[in-house]
């Protein structure tokens, strides 16, 4: 059970007080809660709650950000609930009518898409209960709260822009409702899921804006200058230079009749519908072939971490999009192209990349990923990917301020799966049919996509 805490906490500015407590700064208060939290995870108690986390004491630490938030139980839970609760008081009589208004909302808003989770509601739409059933200043405990996004709901109780707040009091007043008590709950937070809750405390913690983007713009120009190189290709000119956007990884088949090899985009794809045909030829021998007809080929690799002897599905290189300006461009990989990608290959991995096994047994679809290679976490990145993940994280991790550090790791975790084997290519979106439609969305929130051998088994990097 891992808690955030928040209490309108404001700017990190000297002095900071917390809990009932006053620091000469933010730091000062969070190494003193960092030790405390230190001192009770040496407890064997308190580590034998059901649901503690796996994470080393260390982990946990690095993760933490006490009392407001800590990846693992919270022990600071009942201090900031004898500090900003209030007792309960039996004369007191609590009634509140069923909230009965239309609180269907979309999910376009910029604070929902800021990062991406299986079980995430848009904050507007939990706005409206909040108003009704609490009062400013209480405290809302959300026990399985996932993003967070209850969090970031109360805190809008406190600062919905006046146009929201006036199209939300037209509405009650219609509705022949009191009008709502605008101003700030606070919240507890809670989830079994450490990355739930990581997600949740970057969303709801402040954090300085301003440096934050400062830091950001940094960390991308140090990233361009060192492996900007591995993104560059040739326009089809022979001389521009254009910048990589992704590139497309077609699962490589073989024919039933002759074994040639068959890299699916280039054969099953129609260009003109950019759809799969009903039946094509074999490059090599010219029989008649459907998608049904193929036969899947594994081939032997060396595990780019544990340096392991690993049968994977094979995938070649098949389709590059670069942009030149503000154009942007499609085109088959060159030479050039493929010993650009053959020689990231030969890189090794940054030490910063996890080598974590999945729980094949334990998982749904474990027999689906499991035959055709993936069974670590490096398996769902490819080469060049590897590269940009571990020296996004590394850069990130160097920051020394610890609430920009731990927003930068937000920042790039969000956008993982758009380097990953998880990013599905699409040629056909949105009704256009020359494949020049966004790919970011491409996948199902928390979700492998299955390489299927029956339809097109295109991976984006």
């Amino acid at each position: 059970m891992n808690d955030l805490l928040h209490s309108q906490i404001g700017a990190a500015t000297p002095p900071v007080e917390c809990l009932g407590l006053t620091f000469p700064s933010d730091q000062a208060r969070r190494e003193h809660f960092l030790n405390l939290l230190g001192e009770k995870l040496k407890d064997p108690a308190f580590r034998t709650q059901e649901g503690f986390p796996l994470g080393t004491d260390e982990a946990i630490l690095a993760m933490s950000d006490p009392p407001y938030y800590t990846a693992c139980p919270n022990p600071f839970l009942g201090e900031f609930v004898q500090q900003y609760g209030k007792p309960y008081d039996p004369t007191v009589k609590y009634l509140r009518e069923p909230l009965a208004i239309d609180v269907s909302v979309g999910k376009t808003d910029q604070l929902y898409r800021a990062h991406s989770y299986h079980t995430k509601v848009p904050h507007l739409a939990i706005v409206p209960s909040i108003l009704h059933y609490t009062e400013p200043g209480d405290i809302v405990l959300d026990g399985f709260s996932g993003s967070g996004m209850t969090g970031v709901a109360a805190q809008w109780c406190g600062s919905a822009p006046a146009a929201y707040r006036h199209e939300l009091e037209i509405e009650w007043k219609k509705q022949a409702k009191s009008s709502p008590k605008w101003g700030a709950r606070r919240i507890i937070l809670n989830d079994l899921s450490p990355a739930a809750t990581f997600i949740a405390a970057n969303y709801n913690l402040p954090f300085d804006v301003e440096a934050f983007a400062k830091a950001g713009k940094q960390l991308l120009k140090e990233v361009e200058q060192e492996i900007g190189w591995m993104y560059e290709t040739t326009h089809t000119d022979g001389k521009t230079k254009g910048r990589v956007e992704y590139m497309v990884w077609s699962e490589v088949f073989t024919c039933p009749n002759c074994a040639g090899d068959i890299v699916f985009l280039n054969e099953a794809l129609n260009n003109e519908t950019k759809r799969v045909k009903d039946s094509f030829e074999c490059p090599h021998c010219a029989a008649q072939l459907t998608k049904g007809k193929l036969d899947r080929v594994l081939e032997n690799r060396l595990d780019p971490i544990t340096q392991l002897s690993w049968k994977r599905i094979k995938l070649a290189p098949a389709l590059i999009s670069y942009r030149i300006g503000n154009a942007r461009y499609k085109k088959e990989p060159d030479a050039n192209d493929l010993h650009v990608a053959a020689t990231v290959e030969s890189f090794q991995i940054p030490a910063e990349v996890p080598n974590i096994r999945f729980p094949i047994e334990s998982m749904y679809h474990g027999s689906r990923i499991a035959p055709k290679g993936f069974t670590h976490t490096q398996h769902f990145f490819v080469p060049r990917a590897l590269q940009a993940v571990g020296l996004l994280w590394k850069k990130a991790s160097e920051n020394s301020d610890p609430r920009l550090r731990s927003m930068l790791l937000y920042w790039i975790e969000q956008s993982l799966w758009s380097m990953s084997v998880m990013n599905k290519y699409e040629p056909i979106q949105f009704g256009r049919a020359d494949g020049n439609a966004s790919q970011v969305g491409r996948f199902m929130k928390g979700v492998y996509y299955e390489i299927p051998p029956q339809d097109l088994s295109l991976l984006r990097e």
